[in-house]
């Protein structure tokens, strides 16, 4: 039986970042690569959640885009480059919204202290 986990598909510049969070990190330096390397995972029966650096994720087929947006298993999000302005509230929105889709619950962030 394989466990779902955690994967993200990253440029070779965020790499050791993520791997020091302990979750597995496959490095891809274009679209087509990062692209390829989510189909193979996808076609390999990958379960749990492959997290995409967005500016990677954007530059893949539109139709694979639309249908990884939908997958519930693996859940495919995008991550972020943490650079413009995208409301936090959306970005937590999103991702609950992943979530749930994934596990079957609705997940919520505790609020900001300010």
């Amino acid at each position: 039986m394989t466990l779902a986990r955690l994967i993200v598909v990253s440029p070779e510049e965020l790499v050791d970042g993520f791997r020091l969070t302990g979750v597995s990190v496959e490095q891809a330096d274009s679209s087509p690569d990062a692209e390829q390397l989510v189909r193979d995972l996808v076609a390999g029966g990958e379960r749990g959640v492959i997290a995409v650096y967005r500016p990677l994720f954007e530059g893949f087929d539109d139709d694979l885009q639309r249908r990884l947006k939908a997958s519930v298993s693996p859940v495919v999000v995008e991550l972020p480059t943490g650079v413009g302005v995208e409301a936090d509230e959306l970005r937590r929105s999103r991702l609950a919204d992943r979530l749930q889709r994934a596990i079957g619950y609705h997940v919520t962030f505790g609020e900001d202290e300010t």
